[in-house]
């Protein structure tokens, strides 16, 4: 998935385009490649002249063979024009690939469940919400990827034994989690967290 969006870069890259052609030209293959539901939307929360993700599953929607997840694809408000330069295209590449595939991780497993949730929790409470099983599942995916970004395979598991040295430049989504328990790094979801991604590290460095 890492290279997810690399067909598009002749029609993106250093082009002065509109934010409505950029979500149309990024929406339609990811639309056809993934069967998800793709919307445009602004937010003052977004840097000017950047691009930021955010999906959703909904796994009734899954149980009836529709398409289940949700991709936001999330603009300045104060922007009307995009243009791609090459760090730009590789930023919201990442992105977009974490997004869908932290989705299609929370897909994986209701389906397993045949969609049931044994899972209550308040999603508003951030320490309740990273806490969930699920959650930790699936972050540990996206925090071994981003740490492959970073830094090679023996770095990385140095790096996660030494976790007081996790800083955001390393991965954004495992530096939000030792925020949200206060850099206690023997926090029971802490260390099922860094178990999980040294468990699933090998799988994501053979699928780059």
């Amino acid at each position: 998935m890492a290279k997810l969006m690399e067909p598009l870069k002749n029609d993106l890259l250093g082009i002065v385009r509109t934010k409505n052609e950029v979500s149309n030209i990024i929406g339609k293959m990811v639309s056809e490649t993934f069967r998800v539901d793709v919307i445009q939307a602004d937010a003052k929360e977004v840097d000017v002249g950047d691009i930021n993700f955010t999906a959703t599953y909904d796994s009734e929607l899954d149980s009836m063979n529709r398409p289940c997840i949700q991709l936001y694809i999330v603009y300045s408000n104060l922007d009307e024009f995009v243009v791609f330069d090459d760090e730009m295209f590789d930023r919201v590449s990442k992105r977009l690939c974490d997004s869908i595939s932290h989705e299609q991780i929370h897909q994986r497993q209701s389906r397993s469940r045949f969609w049931e949730d044994p899972f209550v929790y308040d999603s508003d409470n951030v320490v309740t919400y990273l806490s969930n099983k699920d959650e930790i599942d699936a972050y540990s995916y996206n925090i071994a990827n981003e740490l492959l970004d970073y830094a090679d395979y023996q770095t990385v598991l140095t790096l996660l034994q030494n976790p007081s040295k996790i800083n955001i430049e390393h991965s954004v989504n495992l530096w939000t989690y030792l925020i949200a328990f206060e850099n206690d790094y023997n926090h029971s979801v802490i260390k099922r967290l860094l178990q999980k991604i040294v468990k699933v590290l090998p799988e994501v460095k053979n699928q780059r």
